[in-house]
Parts: C-alpha cells; structure tokens; sequence
C-alpha cells in the first residue's frame, strides 16, 4: 500500500520538498524509525485528542511519551483525552489504525507540537499506511503544518534514569 492519495495530494499542492520512504510494516512509530533508519527524535508520532467536542493532532518525537497532563493545561480542557480505536476507525477511515499523518490543514485539524521536533533538521511522519512514511526537511515540516508549540512530553521517570 503507497502514501493515501489524500496525502499525496495535499504534499504535492503545497509546492514542498518530500520524499516517500517504502518500508516493512510499521505498528509504533519507534518501528518506523528502525523501518526508514533514523533516529526516534526525527520520526514524528500522531495521537489524536478529543478535546471539547472536536478532534486535534498532538504530535510528538517517536522517542517521547505525551504527558497528557501538560496537554489538558495547554488547552484548558481537563477532560482531553485520547480517541479510542473506534473513533478513529470512524473519523479517519482513508487511514490504517495509527497511521494518521500530523497534517493539521489536510484534516482541518489544529495541531499541537512538543518542542523537542521544533529545532529537528529532518522529520519522517506516517503517509497514512503502515508501509510508507514522508521524510522532509524540519522547517518545510512548520511551514506545511504550522503548529502550536509546546512542552508535551513526559518527563522520565526515576526508574528510566538508571
């Protein structure tokens, strides 16, 4: 299966650079990194949020967990929570199940950014299947998806530390 057309599409007309990287089937987003061989600070992972009665993008490196926590304070929402299979079955049918590329405008979505992928050179996110990603440069990655930037990532446990 190649990028979702939609995808595609929505990539060319926005007049960007990207490549489409091929690859085994990738189910978490740190198998898509050892799948396109980069690092987990450059492959962008998609959650989606329901937060006060609509759907919004939270995206955040490969190598970071969401500290939903942050997440409700930035929005001011302390009932944000993340949509469950069934609702994104629902909600992004032309997509496989975790697969959702973080392309805010494309989805008519806002998108909320950890910090940690703002500064990235390179940034490799899902093109809607388990077998393709998108790899483009980290500041046509901003242009293309002009995001809120914020702290979103868990800090790490004591037991991580050691």
């Amino acid at each position: 299966m190649a990028v979702a057309g939609s995808v595609k599409r929505f990539l060319d007309d926005q007049g960007l650079d990207y490549k489409i990287v091929a690859h085994y089937d990738a189910f978490t987003s740190l198998d898509e990194a050892r799948a396109v061989d980069a690092a987990a600070v450059n492959v962008a992972k998609t959650l989606v949020i329901k937060s006060g009665g609509r759907d919004l993008l939270a995206v955040l490196p490969a190598s970071e967990r969401l500290d939903l926590h942050k997440l409700r304070d930035l929005l001011g929402d302390n009932h944000a929570r993340f949509a469950s299979e069934e609702e994104l079955w629902h909600d992004f049918p032309q997509f496989a199940l975790g697969a959702v590329p973080p392309l805010g405008e494309l989805l008519n979505l806002p998108v909320y950014l950890d910090q940690r992928l703002e500064q990235a050179k390179e940034i490799i996110f899902p093109g809607g299947t388990h077998r393709d990603s998108v790899k483009m440069s980290g500041e046509d990655f901003l242009k293309l998806v002009r995001p809120q930037v914020g702290d979103l990532a868990r800090e790490p446990s004591a037991e991580m530390l050691y």
